[in-house]
């Protein structure tokens, strides 16, 4: 990435080099140059608001006790509360400035923070590092918050509301006294482990350590155990993660606020067999937004683009929304209230109809947490039941269907006898 200026950096991590910027253009925009320049603006704009909350006016200063003397004390206090800063609400404002910077100003909190980051964060730690500032205005917020947060990184505005990145010079000297190669291997080792963390609760909602630890060892030549999986999970739970622990399980955060629904997926779990892919494919998995693209979905976008609407990016969207209303096993009616909230409407009975059958067959070949992981097509064939299973508690309420017209949901009865009820 290209570096230059005589003070300091000018940084390549633009919208698309950043990561979260790229990830939601492509969804949103279509491959038209003009539209996607056009989305990159509205985001560097967005970035700029989001930046300027945080971002001291001026000129920009690279000793830490001069940045902290510029924060106001609402600022001081929030990252105070951020590393945790004991007495910190009998502070007076000059107070917490020097208590905080007495605090974080120590090797062992950097390598903490530097262990505890995410990869895009380390990568952007280790270009700022280097450099006295970096002038950018297309830096990802959630890229820089978690330094931000815990004092490790600064953001200033001039006058012509250009943004400039520092890491007080303090934490350059710091930064020699880390033993990197420890502080690298370690880092590889959590990284590994945290992705399989990640993605076995995104493909099986809850999982056992002591499965999740026999997936892993089958899988990778230095083994784990359970004190370092305990170890590990444990620690990266210092910050916001989508896993929790519940009653013994690894589980997705999601179930912190239902734990009815965990205590369900138990039950729908037990005894059935569990779908473990090859370490490629699962970990995929550590991204949430991850799912697999098969052909019943590809068959489903292709009817959208010819039979309803030739816009890409509104079949794009519905695809991923209705490859998650079946994840989490909505009935088809809520998938029909989408289509007809993105404005799809049916001009025949059949459209209606096959889109029904369309997104049927999506539901089957869809990996549910229910299953272990496995499609309810493949769970059917594992008890050599070769009709495959339907959506259940469906009601279609397509656009334009009479009530003496045939229920599209298939059943052959009249649409008042049977979804209309």
């Amino acid at each position: 990435m290209p570096l230059s200026s005589d003070r300091g950096s000018t940084l390549s991590l633009s919208l698309p080099a950043a990561g979260l910027g790229a990830r939601y253009c492509d969804k949103l925009v279509p491959n038209n140059k003009g539209d996607r320049n056009h989305m990159a603006t509205e985001f560097s704009h967005l970035y700029k608001l989001m930046h300027a909350e945080y971002a001291i006016r001026g000129e920009v200063k690279q000793n830490l006790s001069e940045i902290l003397s510029l924060l106001s004390k609402i600022r001081l206090s929030d990252i105070a509360r951020s590393v945790n800063l004991s007495g910190r609400s009998k502070m007076n404002k000059q107070e917490l400035a020097k208590a905080l910077q007495e605090y974080i100003l120590d090797s062992m909190f950097v390598e903490e923070l530097l262990r505890l980051a995410r990869e895009d964060e380390f990568s952007l730690y280790q270009v700022l590092i280097r450099e006295s500032y970096v002038k950018d205005d297309n830096l990802v917020p959630g890229v820089c918050l978690f330094f931000m947060d815990n004092g490790l990184l600064h953001v200033f505005m001039d006058k012509d509301d250009k943004l400039y990145f520092v890491i007080p010079e303090e934490f350059r000297e710091l930064n020699e006294q880390l033993d990197w190669l420890s502080l690298n291997r370690m880092r590889e080792r959590h990284q590994l482990v945290l992705q399989y963390i990640q993605a076995v609760v995104h493909l099986y909602g809850v999982c056992k350590p002591e499965l999740l630890i026999e997936i892993f060892n089958n899988q990778n030549h230095e083994k784990l155990h359970m004190s370092e999986l305990l170890h590990i999970a444990n620690f990266h739970l210092r910050r916001s993660q989508t896993y929790c622990w519940m009653d013994g399980y690894l589980a997705n955060s999601y179930f912190d606020s239902a734990p009815d629904e965990f205590e369900t997926l138990l039950r729908k779990i037990e005894n059935k067999p569990r779908y473990v892919p090859n370490n490629e494919e699962l970990l995929r998995y550590e991204d949430d937004f991850y799912f697999e693209m098969t052909p019943q979905l590809m068959q489903l976008r292709l009817f959208i683009l010819n039979q309803l609407n030739d816009n890409s990016v509104l079949a794009d969207n519905l695809i991923h929304d209705i490859q998650l209303l079946c994840s989490m096993e909505e009935p088809l009616q809520v998938v029909f209230n989408e289509l007809e909230r993105r404005g799809i409407e049916f001009q025949t009975f059949d459209q209606a109809k096959k889109i029904a059958h369309l997104v049927t067959e999506v539901y089957n070949h869809t990996r549910l947490w229910s299953n272990c992981g496995h499609t309810p097509a493949e769970l059917s064939a594992t008890r050599g039941n070769r009709v495959n299973p339907v959506i259940l508690g469906q009601r279609v309420v397509p656009l334009k269907i009479g009530r003496n017209d045939p229920c599209p949901c298939g059943s052959g009865l009249k649409y008042k006898k049977c979804c209309d009820k």
